[in-house]
């Protein structure tokens, strides 16, 4: 299957999923996998975790500057979780290849697609 995107709808789309995705983290207490993948895609980060303790998401990133280690440095960025959270909606990007994860992620959510083709127009 095949879903056809624009631009636009593609970033009215996520503004809704993510208020959604944080909605249902405050509520669970977890992240959803679809959440954790688009944070892990935004940041390319090396892994993803909620602290329950401080209502924070943390962020492992490899640092890539690091060259006195044999192992990779993981810098652990914490951010809270509040009704504005510019940390996330600054982390978009705007590529077609970025769109097209996007997209991937609203066929997730809405049509509960895993491997259907998106194509941005």
């Amino acid at each position: 299957m095949t879903t056809y995107y624009n631009k636009f709808e593609i970033e009215a789309a996520m503004k809704v999923i993510v208020e959604d995705y944080l909605k249902d983290c405050i509520e669970t207490e977890e992240l959803s996998e679809d959440f954790i993948d688009l944070i892990k895609y935004n940041f390319l980060a090396k892994y993803v975790s909620f602290n329950k303790e401080e209502k924070a998401i943390e962020i492992g990133v490899e640092d890539l500057n690091a060259t006195y280690s044999h192992y990779p440095l993981i810098n652990i960025f914490s951010f809270p979780i509040e009704k504005s959270n510019e940390w996330l909606d600054d982390s978009f990007k705007s590529e077609n290849c970025d769109l097209a994860f996007y997209g991937k992620l609203l066929n997730r959510k809405k049509y509960n697609y895993r491997d259907a083709e998106v194509v941005v127009v």
